[in-house]
């Protein structure tokens, strides 16, 4: 297992750009009057309302807070909002409602988000902390309606948790990602992410597996991305490996395109290992692989790019130096 490891410098931009925001401005020093009142800086929040698997922003917005806000409060501070079934089920927001094509054919509505983890309570119930990024978006369900977690709001899942309570991180990884495991230690240290460890995929603790954050960075060969890769209906996937290749789905679950090698991936789910089940919302299980060595590499070189633009995005497969938000 790895001791925390030395941050290296610049990093400080690569923080701001993964973040999706921009760095806090300092409260005001004080001059020394002993009549000057304590500046109280209040909880922030980002709200983020997107339209197809979080290809289209509509909304993006931090805003102040007060103590016990919900999601559904904040919301509305921002966005017109029309609510069904006692105010539990947003149907419109904007203008854009709930639509259902009948028989076969697409399903939309609004599902959220809270720091790239899917809620399993209500917007009108979640209570927001200091940090948060709560995410809506307007998709078609058709093939999966539940999608348990998505990667656009990295570091967000490691770093703020759901409900306030955040789990620690272990990174897993094959002994000749070594240096990949350490770059993704020291980016998530210089992101403020705490309880941070990497140990090699045949040594991880059943406690560790079960009950901490898991980035898991493995060729599709690697046992774990193997078991995760035969649930991907199940885990809300929508690529998948077959026959050394990287299969891409539309929304509808069709395949739309098919990758061979040097290609990489970078998706998520809740942990399916956690013995509560896959909707606990406890914690997340990151996927950064591909179809050889190349395509993991060039996943994990994307995941930390400042370049790279993977915010909102639900998976991402990575060819060449181009990152593709998917499903396509």
């Amino acid at each position: 297992m790895f001791r925390k490891l030395a941050l290296f410098t610049g990093i400080g931009l690569l923080t701001a750009v993964l973040c999706g925001c921009s760095i806090g401005t300092l409260p005001p020093a004080s001059d020394g009057s002993p009549n000057q009142p304590p500046i109280v800086q209040k909880p922030t929040v980002k709200i983020v309302v997107t339209t197809d698997f979080g290809k289209e922003v509509i909304l993006e917005q931090t805003i102040e807070i007060e103590p016990d806000t919900s999601a559904l409060e904040a919301l509305k501070r921002v966005a017109t909002v029309e609510t069904k079934y006692g105010g539990n089920f947003v149907d419109a927001i904007n203008g854009i409602s709930s639509r259902y094509m009948g028989g076969s054919g697409s399903k939309k509505d609004w599902l959220w988000y809270m720091n790239g983890v899917s809620s399993n309570i209500g917007a009108n119930d979640y209570v927001l902390e200091d940090g948060d990024i709560e995410h809506w978006d307007f998709r078609d369900w058709s093939y999966q309606q539940f999608i348990p977690a998505i990667i656009g709001e990295f570091p967000h899942p490691f770093l703020n948790g759901y409900q306030g309570k955040v789990k620690p991180t272990t990174i897993v990884y094959e002994e000749w990602f070594q240096d990949c495991a350490q770059l993704l230690i020291e980016t998530l240290s210089e992101l403020g992410v705490g309880e941070l460890s990497a140990v090699t995929h045949n040594q991880l603790p059943k406690a560790s597996q079960e009950q901490h954050n898991l980035i898991v960075l493995g060729r599709q060969d690697n046992e774990l991305i193997l078991e995760l890769n035969n649930l991907h209906k199940k885990l809300g996937f929508y690529t998948y490996f077959n026959d050394g290749k990287l299969v891409v789905l539309d929304a509808e679950g069709e395949v739309a395109s098919e990758y061979g090698a040097g290609s990489g991936l970078i998706q998520a789910t809740q942990n399916p290992w956690n013995p509560k089940g896959v909707g606990a919302g406890e914690n997340v299980v990151w996927m950064i692989s591909g179809t050889d060595d190349d395509g993991v590499r060039k996943a994990i070189q994307a995941l930390v790019s400042p370049s790279t633009d993977l915010s909102h995005a639900y998976a991402a497969i990575v060819i060449e130096q181009s990152a593709i938000k998917i499903p396509q």
